[in-house]
């Protein structure tokens, strides 16, 4: 009994005879009997179990009853098949424990070569005792277990065997079939427990990294240990992987992937992986300048480019933060077909793409310096507006390297052949500003090709540069006929270069300054005769110093730079004043020098130093800050109040030494309103002062009347004429309703466009351009109705020449029959005659109520127009025959 006993006691169990509970509780008692550390406990264990399993498929219950009664006695020998069953299962125990053979396959195979020793009958028995041993044995070679799998046919009779637990010795297999990480005979053969430390280690933190989080993993890794590192490269690759997933440094993976990279023979995809690990060590262990430089290697090799893009941003926002909005665009790989390998020339052309445009829009432009700030608002700018990116232009004196491959980077989009080319030949020692180079490069190339080979861009070039001065552009290239290939012409145009005169020619007359991107300013130079950009320096110049073209280009960027931003570029030439240094037959040395004056402050003080009486100054003060010539482009902006306190506060300086006639003809225009008349009064008797004709303006002025003074112009007739006409003007667009013909109008415009002219009376022009567009807004507010010829009996109305001639006509048949009427019933009267009267009335009527409507046609507003054109019928009719006002007046839209 006490057998019986130690069998169901060592299990765990009471006495059954359901096989899979025996089974259940030997596996659970496994563990505690470890065949190394316990072997006298494993191999009674074992016993027990056999015997068990053998109770259960006995027919006797002999081994629940008492030792007396029962007739198995406890000393029975075993059969032959389990005897030999138990011989395989230890020699197999024996293989697993012993270090030297554990992991060799040929070992193996000894082991299986044994079975031909044994009867089918006793491999039947063992096989499945052999695999719930594997299954039960940690730190077992699952490519040797599978071996062992193949030969006894585990899976093909495991549905039979088992079928209450099929999927669980099936993951078993499949787990097996995976084989083993590395190489187990790596490990020394001396010293299981070695074996087990190392392979428990790896397999642990094989989980963890497929398991748990990289805090995780770097928690396992960094804690201390000692374990055998096999020489087994993949588990090496692997290991390394890890400590750089878990961002945890090791001098000794970073020398062992250096080795590794050297390695003859090496998988190409190895030696890309050896790479990334180097490159991730380098940067834990804090190597910066060779972790730059394995990343850029990483990237050039075209393998985890995203994650070299990634950590190179990282790097340069750390340690190299203004190359970082150049790095982003450097990095722009748009792809672009080729020119000739596609009709939609479209994805030919080199843009900024999504992810290069979602980098740049993550900057805070805030946290750089001005020129940078400025090169990013152009980067992310839908049409690259090339007046953002003037103020880096201008500091790129060829000295500074950042500012040179910003000038790369700029060039890009706004470069010229020669300019592109000047990227291509660039070299840098450094290895950080050649990567960012290398990408510049390869977009240069994209862009040439496109400049060079596109058929649009070849055929605009084409037109541009024919010598047929008449050739109008292709419709194509035609923005005001919607040419569907303007895009490319546009773009061409975006890039500076030296153009001759016919192209300039061609520009002017085709197409209008917003069309022309770069050249705008150019063309407007030369057609206003002003300023000529210097020509570009010949080859032979260039050939011996290539700083010499980007010196030219430069130049002619500081005048783009002075009509676009004056005061901009003025607080620029002060800060830098030994750059720009022209000769001085160049027309903008004057500007430039007073520029770098220091003594000025603000854009004040500035503009009173800055004479206007110069043509090239006066047109490239068009953009400057509340300068007259800025209100002078845009008539339709005027804001009177503000020109008011300028001429009192920041303009005073600029005009009290100006004409004295004009200058009171520019404050009757200002303070033309009768809650100023006191005001106004008191100016312009401090213009006139003592002098007896500034006298008699001052008081005409202020009575609206003609102004004999004028005749002193008379000898001038470039200053009586404009004189003459803003005095006229003034008079008209003084009356409630006065308003300027179409003439008039043009004229205005002519004096105010046309710099040669005085800088007050180009002013006043303005002014009163303002004042008839003010006019002409109030008239279209009020919705007067529409005029027709026939409206006989409306007296404030409107009739052209042709509506009044019918009005007469009709007026004059009515009277012509009325008398022949009158003739043949004279002598009885009748209610005939008094039709006929009262015809002859309606007539007269009609004809009185036609001259004025055809008086209102021609009426601008002008004081006692009707009473003097009244005085004027005498003669004919004659103020009916005066030309039509083709605007709105007081009475309406002219006739249709």
């Amino acid at each position: 009994m006490v057998m019986n006993e130690d069998i169901w006691h060592l299990l765990g169990i009471v006495p059954t005879k359901d096989i899979a509970v025996i089974r259940q509780a030997y596996r659970t008692k496994l563990p505690d009997y470890h065949p190394e550390r316990d072997p006298e406990g494993f191999k009674a264990l074992r016993q027990a179990y056999d015997n068990a399993i053998l109770y259960a498929q006995s027919t006797e219950t002999v081994i629940d009853q008492p030792q007396a009664e029962s007739e198995v006695k406890p000393n029975d020998p075993l059969s032959d098949e389990q005897i030999q069953a138990n011989e395989i299962c230890a020699a197999y125990q024996a293989l697993l424990n012993d270090p030297n053979r554990c992991y060799k396959i040929d070992e193996w195979q000894k082991f299986i070569g044994s079975f031909y020793d044994y009867p089918m009958a006793v491999i039947d028995i063992v096989k499945w005792q052999l695999l719930e041993i594997s299954y039960e044995t940690t730190n077992i070679s699952q490519s040797c277990v599978n071996l062992l799998a193949e030969n006894l046919r585990w899976r093909q009779q495991l549905i039979t065997q088992y079928p209450d637990q099929y999927e669980h010795y099936n993951n078993f297999l499949k787990y097996l079939e995976g084989g083993d990480f590395f190489d187990y005979t790596a490990l020394p053969t001396t010293n299981k427990p070695i074996q087990n430390v190392t392979i428990e280690y790896v397999y642990n933190a094989k989980w963890i990294y497929w398991e748990q989080r990289s805090a995780d993993l770097y928690a396992y890794l960094q804690q201390d240990t000692v374990i055998y590192l096999p020489d087994d490269k993949t588990l090496m690759l692997a290991l390394s992987y890890w400590h750089c997933v878990a961002e945890l440094e090791n001098q000794a993976i970073l020398d062992y992937a250096l080795s590794a990279i050297t390695q003859p023979d090496q998988a190409e995809h190895l030696i890309i992986e050896w790479k990334y690990i180097a490159a991730n060590q380098y940067t834990l262990l804090n190597n910066k300048q060779q972790a730059l430089q394995a990343w850029i290697d990483l990237y050039h090799s075209g393998h985890y480019v995203e994650k070299a893009e990634s950590w190179i941003a990282g790097w340069c926002a750390y340690y190299a933060s203004n190359y970082l909005p150049l790095l982003f665009v450097a990095l722009n790989d748009s792809y672009c077909l080729e020119v000739d390998k596609s009709d939609n020339y479209l994805f030919t052309i080199p843009q900024f793409t999504p992810t290069t445009i979602a980098r740049l829009a993550k900057i805070d432009p805030s946290e750089y310096s001005t020129e940078i700030a400025d090169f990013i608002n152009w980067a992310l700018s839908t049409n690259w507006n090339y007046r953002q990116i003037l103020s880096m232009l201008l500091l790129d004196d060829g000295s500074n390297r950042l500012l040179r491959l910003y000038r790369h980077a700029i060039m890009l989009r706004h470069g010229n052949e020669t300019m592109l080319q000047q990227i291509l030949d660039e070299q840098s020692d450094d290895p950080f500003e050649q990567f960012i180079l290398t990408n510049l490069k390869r977009q240069a190339k994209q862009h040439l090709a496109w400049l060079s080979r596109l058929t649009p861009v070849k055929e605009f070039k084409a037109w541009l540069y024919d010598n047929n001065e008449n050739l109008p552009i292709p419709t194509r290239f035609d923005p005001d006929e919607n040419g569907d290939q303007f895009l490319y012409s546009r773009l061409f145009l975006d890039r500076f270069d030296h153009l001759p005169d016919i192209a300039i020619l061609h520009l002017y007359k085709n197409l209008n300054y917003t069309h022309m991107e770069m050249y705008d300013w150019v063309v407007y130079f030369k057609f206003q005769n002003v300023y000529q950009l210097p020509s570009p320096p010949n080859d032979n110049t260039i050939f011996y110093n290539k700083n010499n073209y980007w010196q030219w280009y430069r130049e002619c960027i500081l005048a783009l730079a002075i009509v676009n931003s004056p005061f901009k570029t003025a607080q620029y030439l002060q800060q830098h004043s030994n750059t720009f240094n022209l000769s001085n037959n160049n027309a903008l040395k004057p500007i430039i020098e007073i520029f770098k004056n220091p003594k000025w402050q603000t854009s004040d003080e500035l503009y009173s130093l800055i004479n206007n009486d110069n043509k090239l100054i006066n047109s490239m003060l068009i953009s400057y800050p509340d300068s007259i010539e800025s209100f002078i482009d845009e008539p339709n902006n005027v804001d009177f109040n503000d020109i008011e306190q300028k001429l009192a506060h920041s303009w005073h300086a600029k005009l009290k030494n100006g004409n004295r006639i004009y200058l009171m003809f520019l404050y009757k225009i200002v303070l033309n309103k009768p809650s100023q008349t006191k005001q106004l009064d008191q100016i312009l008797k401090n213009f006139a002062g003592d002098d007896k004709a500034l006298i008699k303006v001052a008081t005409n002025l202020q009575k609206s009347g003609d102004l004999p003074y004028l005749n002193n112009f008379k000898q001038n007739a470039s200053h009586h004429q404009p004189a003459q006409l803003i005095q006229s003007m003034i008079a008209l667009l003084s009356q409630k309703y006065g308003i300027c013909s179409e003439t008039e109008l043009e004229k205005l415009e002519e004096l105010k466009d046309n710099t040669d002219n005085d800088l007050i009376l180009r002013l006043c022009a303005t002014l009163l351009l303002a004042q008839n567009n003010q006019k002409q807004a109030y008239l279209n507010s009020l919705s007067l109705p529409k005029n027709e010829w026939t409206q006989f009996w409306r007296w404030n109305g409107r009739t052209d020449l042709s509506g009044f001639a019918k009005q007469l006509f009709v007026s004059l048949i009515i009277i012509a029959y009325g008398k022949t009427f009158m003739d043949i019933y004279n002598q009885t009267p009748n209610i005939f005659s008094v039709l006929l009267t009262i015809s002859y009335i309606f007539a007269g009527i009609n004809i009185v109520f036609a001259i004025k409507r055809r008086l209102n046609d021609s009426y601008q507003g002008q004081k006692y127009f009707f009473s003097i054109n009244t005085f004027l019928l005498i003669f004919l009719l004659y103020p009916c025959y005066q030309p039509s006002f083709t605007q709105l007046n007081r009475f309406g839209p002219p006739l249709e």
